[in-house]
């Protein structure tokens, strides 16, 4: 292998793909090339051995573009009119969808193809795709003409179709080959990817995702308290509204504890939750919170390692395997969290935490949050670092992941 160019949806470009920021670092003695999507004016720092490539950030992709793809993919593509047969994509939310996604695949595979005539020979580079996309499925379109590897991570957005409008997500089903790996996150992705879209098990691995271990041993608060902290874009689907309500609740029926809720994270939602939180909460003598807006990787393990922290709460709606939840554990702090995505794999109800339902409702929460001494005692809290050691721990985890990326 001469090199690897990974193709992101923005990293190293703030915000998302958090992952990667630790990933990356075990990239040493490589020739690697980021190919992000998007760019803005906040970039995290790479080692010197990775080339910042901001080609497919300078494509242009206005509406006429978009429109101009999807012409060329009825009229020149045969794609198109297979998916609609195949997946019987005849309601106006799937055909919506199939159109944006079609035009994107023309798009990508348009844009690799001119990039990719300038190389003289891409037999010793692997190409790797952090998401399972519509740039995905170009470069496997393209795969056969210019001799390259191709790999993709797989996650729950690009994954679960019961996640997508319409429980549909377009064209996959026609993009099952040609690809050399896929690399899974959960256990449970594999079987799914079978399943549903008849990928053969030869190509897909389970490569779990994992943070550094910072060698943090958070301490439980003292006294009759419970810390607890939530970690979040403040967005409808992570539903922190939740949390507020179930504070509400147990200033009522807890009134002999003190409950300080911090949460670390901005977003579209921030005033509206501020607000919301001060008619809830400002009132009540138990309760203390405060919103610390975006906090970077280093500054979560900072606040981890200066504050006690008895519980880690995500409420979400929808979820892969989410890195708050690892850094939290890494930590020696328990979750409560509902069973769904992976969270089932990282949290074992009444060992390191509380899975609560999917649908997460107030009065579960209110139940969890209520199970003040067992996110104290040192059992949970040493069971919380020991799953994220077995199955999160990032120098074994991206370790293996590099080898099997050397060994195509």
């Amino acid at each position: 292998m001469d090199r690897i160019i990974l193709v992101t949806s923005s990293f190293p470009y703030y915000p998302g793909e958090q992952f990667l920021e630790t990933e990356i670092k075990y990239y040493d003695g490589l020739a690697v090339t980021i190919m992000p999507m998007s760019s803005n004016e906040r970039i995290r720092k790479v080692s010197s051995n990775i080339e910042v490539d901001k080609y497919l950030t300078n494509q242009p992709k206005s509406l006429g573009v978009r429109i101009k793809y999807l012409l060329k993919a009825f009229f020149k593509n045969k794609l198109v009119y297979q998916e609609i047969v195949l997946n019987k994509v005849f309601s106006v939310k799937k055909l919506k969808g199939l159109f944006v996604s079609i035009s994107n695949y023309e798009r990508f595979y348009d844009i690799f193809d001119n990039y990719f005539e300038k190389e003289k020979d891409l037999s010793g580079t692997v190409i790797y795709t952090y998401w399972n996309t519509e740039a995905t499925y170009a470069l496997q379109s393209l795969k056969k003409k210019y001799g390259y590897k191709l790999v993709s991570r797989i996650h729950g957005f690009d994954l679960y179709k019961e996640r997508r409008p319409g429980s549909y997500i377009p064209l996959k089903h026609l993009f099952t080959n040609h690809i050399d790996k896929i690399f899974t996150i959960t256990e449970s992705a594999n079987e799914y990817l079978s399943k549903t879209y008849g990928f053969k098990n030869q190509i897909l691995e389970l490569s779990k995702l994992g943070v550094n271990d910072c060698l943090i041993n958070s301490q439980p608060s003292v006294n009759r308290a419970l810390s607890l902290v939530s970690c979040s874009f403040l967005v409808d689907l992570k539903r922190i509204d939740k949390i507020i309500d179930a504070l509400f609740v147990l200033s009522k029926t807890c009134p002999l504890i003190k409950f300080n809720w911090i949460h670390i994270g901005s977003g579209s939602l921030e005033n509206t939750l501020k607000q919301y939180a001060i008619k809830k909460l400002s009132n009540l003598d138990g309760i203390r919170y405060d919103f610390l807006g975006f906090l970077d990787n280093q500054e979560v393990y900072e606040f981890y390692r200066n504050n006690r922290i008895d519980v880690f709460v995500n409420v979400s709606e929808s979820e892969g395997v989410p890195v708050s939840i690892m850094e939290a554990m890494s930590c020696h702090i328990p979750i409560i969290a509902p069973d769904i995505g992976g969270i089932s794999d990282m949290v074992s109800n009444g060992v390191n935490g509380i899975l609560l339902s999917g649908e997460c409702r107030v009065d579960e929460l209110v139940k969890a949050l209520s199970n003040v001494e067992f996110f104290k005692i040192q059992e949970t809290r040493e069971n919380s670092y020991k799953q994220y050691l077995e199955k999160y721990n990032a120098r074994n985890n991206y370790t293996k992941f590099v080898e099997t990326l050397k060994g195509l």
